[in-house]
Formats: structure tokens, sequence, C-alpha cells
């Protein structure tokens, strides 16, 4: 008897895609495990103290009580992680970010494959690239939804 064997294989734009999210999700995880370890092992480095913070999560206080009675004043704005890099939880930040924009790393790669490969998909890679962009300005604080 003979047996049917159907080979399926993704197009580019496909694997571009997949490897993109794939790598830099990795990537992400083990940077936001090291931002963990730092944490733990060096606490007075961080910006707030983790125990307090869940504790006056718990007990319902606000973001804005929180940020004044344990931050040290009021929030610092959207992207404060920058500023402090080498303490646990900015590196956490960062690896959080690294986690969230592998979908727009991807999809501007998505949508180079979409246009290299022939015959061109420039429906594709315009929607790719639309994509990208709602990523990029929803992550500067422009475009809400």
């Amino acid at each position: 008897m003979e047996e049917n064997k159907i080979s399926y294989t993704q197009s580019v734009p496909q694997r571009v895609y997949g490897s993109c999210i794939y790598w830099l999700s990795i990537a992400a995880a083990l940077i936001y495990t090291i931002g963990l370890l730092i944490v733990i092992a060096f606490q007075d480095r961080n910006i707030m103290d983790p125990h307090y913070v869940f504790y006056a999560i718990w007990e319902g206080k606000t973001a804005a009580a929180i940020w004044q009675e344990i931050g040290g004043g009021e929030f610092p704005g959207a992207h404060f992680w920058l500023h402090n890099l080498a303490s646990g939880d900015g590196f956490i930040q960062f690896g959080l970010v690294l986690g969230l924009f592998c979908a727009c790393a991807a999809l501007l790669g998505t949508a180079i494959a979409f246009l290299w490969q022939k015959p061109r998909s420039r429906g594709w890679a315009t929607v790719s690239l639309c994509i990208a962009l709602v990523i990029i300005l929803s992550a500067l604080g422009i475009y809400y939804t």
C-alpha cells in the first residue's frame, strides 16, 4: 500500500517571523530572569523594595500612593527604567520591553521578507508595516487603543 506523504513547507516570511519571535522571546526571558536574580541579591539597589510594594498592593493602595510612599515621590514616567538600567528593577523592565518589542522586530523582518520573495506580496508587507507602526507608536505613548 502506498503512503501519501504530504510535505508542507513554510514560506520565508513565516520562518523569519517565527525565528524572530522565538529567539527574542528567549533572550527576553533570560534578561528577565537575570533581573530577578539582581533584585534578590541586591535588594538595596532597587527602585522600590518589592516586599513593601506587594504589601501595599494587597492593602489596596493606589499606584500613586505606592510611588509616593515607597518610591520617594511621584511616578517618574513611563520609561523610568532607562535611567535605572543597572538596578534590578530597570533590568527587569528592559527584559519586558524586549519581550514586547519582539513582535515589532518580527513584523519588520516579515515585511522585508514579503518584499524580497518572488512574487512580491506588497499587500502583506504593508499590513506587517502598519501593525509594526502601531506597536512603535503605542510603545512611545503616542497611540492609545
